[in-house]
């Protein structure tokens, strides 16, 4: 047909970019639909990557998602992140773990590296420091604790000397 313009993106026309813009999901949403209904009116992606504030790649990598997955790659999807190490039907299991560990220990207190163990030998999987944190105060373990008492500390002598010192 002369005189209508083809658009650069099959399936296009499709959608009502401006008003969905409008309308519908969160502001970084609305921001992809409103560059996607510039497109839509005929503009080049370097302008409507300027109309909207984002760079000409950012726009780019949206035509490509949408022209592999259609309308749905524009919604936002949040991963989450990175999964936990203790799946959550096994925290209390972790959790009692942990305590058994720590009851176990004749002086001195289980350190990170104890934890870091665990998971290896329960899960298969060597933990990051902060990984080890996070999955403790997940399963409601704190771990700041109190100093322990030393096996060969000698109690008496130490509640004497707290006796005599001289308070100023």
């Amino acid at each position: 047909m002369p005189g209508k313009k083809k658009t650069p993106i099959e399936g296009l026309d499709n959608y009502d970019f401006d008003h969905l813009s409008k309308t519908t999901g969160t502001f970084r949403e609305r921001k992809r639909y409103l560059a996607f209904a510039h497109i839509q009116s005929g503009e080049n992606f370097t302008n409507a990557a300027k109309m909207v504030r984002v760079k000409l790649r950012t726009l780019m990598n949206w035509v490509k998602k949408f022209r592999e997955n259609g309308i749905e790659s524009l919604k936002d999807s949040y991963g989450g992140g990175a999964k936990p190490h203790v799946p959550t039907e096994d925290h209390e299991e972790f959790r009692n773990a942990v305590l058994e560990l720590q009851s176990n220990r004749q002086g001195g207190r289980i350190r990170e590296e104890d934890v870091s163990n665990l998971i290896k030998e329960r899960y298969g999987i060597t933990p990051s420091k902060t990984s080890v944190y996070d999955t403790l105060k997940r399963v409601g373990l704190v771990w700041i604790t109190s100093r322990s008492i030393h096996p060969k500390a000698d109690v008496e002598a130490q509640e004497t000397f707290k006796k005599s010192l001289v308070k100023k």
